[in-house]
């Protein structure tokens, strides 16, 4: 039996020029043990390694997913999608998605967006989503679908890939960026599989932008919209090495096991196991996941997202 695991990475950090240095570093290291992985790229990063030929070169051999136009930019999904009508946040979604949004004051000027990455990336199916901190709203995934978007990594509504509403929801990661050492390969084989008790698809999440970042990117933006960009703490040269060099350990013992056929890293993306209906409990599970992100770090809590929902997911209120 054949584990699939999926590694994702959020490219998000269009400020500190050492992100786009530090996700070169990853691709050379997936392209060095020939380990596939799925880049879910906001506009904004689009826009930064557009200049980048290299990191393009790397990402040819890569998925590429989307994560939306301006991640933490305000308004952010939650706060703009969070209307009484359904139908207008759908059409918000619409807008900004397809927009370039002025990382200052948060307004649209002209195309950007999903169409950016498109056009990018020409020869590749950009059908994949991953919402900013998992923050996810149901009409802004209905404007995604009109999009093309049919897979996303954002909700925490199963174990296994499930479809709803033609929309096929990956599991919620269970590891994200840090990793210890692992001494040997047998240690390394049995810290993987205790992710596998309940599933046989395990997604992984790493942002590139941890291993030379010391603060969260995104933290000029908590507060409001900045009046200038600016550079958040960088890490020592010498704990970006380790920090590299473990995810290279990583990446080897991956590799290993693909070798061994006992893993399948990132495969293609499948439609999921098709749903009627998902159940109350799971949703209001998914939703306060959801809500966390932009109440711990923006200090926004929705007023009318809940109702959306309900909606989405045809609960009895």
């Amino acid at each position: 039996m054949v584990y699939q695991i999926f590694l994702t990475f959020d490219c998000e950090d269009f400020i500190n020029e050492r992100s786009a240095s530090a996700l070169y570093h990853v691709l050379k290291l997936l392209h060095e043990y020939d380990v596939k992985g799925l880049f879910f790229l906001t506009g904004h990063m689009t826009e930064k390694i557009s200049r980048f030929p290299r990191i393009l070169d790397l990402l040819e051999n890569q998925q590429i997913g989307y994560h939306s136009s301006a991640h933490s930019v305000r308004p952010i999904i939650i706060e703009y999608t969070d209307v009484e009508d359904y139908a207008s946040a759908r059409q918000l979604s619409l807008m900004r998605e397809t927009a370039h949004i002025n990382p200052i004051t948060g307004e649209l000027e002209g195309k950007g967006g999903i169409i950016l990455l498109r056009n990018l990336f020409s020869n590749k199916k950009i059908v994949s989503f991953r919402a900013p901190g998992f923050s996810y709203s149901p009409p802004h995934l209905e404007a995604l679908k009109e999009l093309g978007i049919r897979f996303d990594f954002s909700a925490n509504l199963s174990q296994r890939p499930i479809n709803f509403k033609n929309l096929t929801f990956y599991p919620f990661p269970v590891l994200t960026d840090t990793i210890k050492p692992l001494p040997c390969a047998s240690i390394f084989a049995r810290a993987i599989f205790r992710y596998f008790t309940k599933s046989l698809l395990t997604v992984f999440v790493f942002h590139p932008q941890y291993f030379v970042n010391v603060d969260h990117w995104d933290s000029i933006y908590f507060s409001g919209n900045p009046r200038r960009l600016y550079s958040v703490q960088a890490r020592k040269r010498k704990e970006t090495r380790v920090l590299l060099k473990r995810f290279e350990l990583f990446l080897r013992g991956l590799s290993y096991f693909e070798n061994k056929n006992l893993f399948e890293i990132t495969p293609a993306l499948e439609r999921g196991e098709r749903k009627t209906s998902i159940d109350n409990r799971t949703v209001i599970k998914s939703y306060q996941k959801s809500v966390s992100w932009s109440d711990k770090y923006f200090g926004y809590k929705p007023r009318f997202m809940f109702n959306h929902y309900i909606k989405f997911f045809d609960l009895c209120e």
